[in-house]
């Protein structure tokens, strides 16, 4: 598929799919914006199945952000007015497989296999992250993780068996799926990007807990800090590995 007709469906299934999110209340006006923005650009510079890829995230995040959400609403730890995400969110969770999807544009293919774990090792941060926070607040038992006392659910910092065990399953269904969409096969380096998903989400853990908390920085700055991180590591570790 050449760049243009991979540019042009990416921006059809998008518009789709923003249309979708839209009408369900998702999204904000700003987020579905800063959506598009992302998801064309990433389609443009890498090609239409990083775009597929990138779409993952999404279709998952919002799954998990919308299970309960009426007793997340009534725990006062929902996203949102009700679980919507607006630019901020989008930001802080695509502006680094954004910029991933240009370097790759501008190394023009030179370091494709790593660039391209990179991309998705950022996302699967993301992924592990959403679906720790909001399948976690439904566990009782809460720990910090600088300190394993007990806390409290939804608190920066804090983690829990249940957070843990949805996070792994959830990084690593995205990443198979998406290494497969990408690569259009499966092999070892999709460990890559699910070890990466699973330490990007504890880093925002400690983040959270060391500097979050303080006000130190925003959660959309601590996770554009933990996607960096994890697409670093998911470069890294398929450049000494390979």
């Amino acid at each position: 598929m050449d760049t243009l007709t991979g540019t042009l469906l990416a921006i059809c299934v998008a518009a789709v799919l923003l249309l979708v999110a839209y009408k369900k209340g998702f999204l904000t006006n700003t987020g579905i914006l800063a959506s598009f923005i992302s998801a064309v650009i990433i389609a443009y510079c890498g090609n239409f199945w990083w775009f597929a890829a990138y779409m993952l995230f999404p279709m998952m995040a919002f799954a998990a952000t919308f299970t309960k959400i009426k007793k997340k609403k009534a725990m006062g730890l929902q996203e949102g007015k009700a679980g919507e995400r607006g630019h901020m969110n989008i930001l802080g969770v695509g502006l680094i497989p954004t910029i991933v999807s240009v370097v790759y544009f501008i190394d023009d293919g030179g370091a494709s296999p790593y660039l391209t774990v990179a991309f998705l090792a950022a996302i699967a941060v993301s992924v592990a992250d959403t679906t720790s926070s909001e399948i976690g607040v439904f566990d009782k038992d809460v720990w910090m993780i600088t300190t394993l006392k007990k806390t409290e659910p939804g608190i920066n910092g804090g983690i829990s068996r249940l957070g843990l065990v949805s996070s792994a399953i959830t990084s690593l269904v995205f990443a198979i799926l998406s290494y497969a969409l990408v690569f259009h096969c499966l092999d070892w380096r999709i460990l890559i990007v699910w070890v990466c998903g699973m330490v990007g989400n504890l880093l925002d853990s400690v983040v959270g807990a060391v500097w979050e908390n303080k006000g130190r920085i925003s959660k959309y700055g601590n996770n554009i800090v933990t996607a960096l991180s994890g697409a670093v590591i998911g470069f890294l570790l398929c450049l000494i590995v390979n």
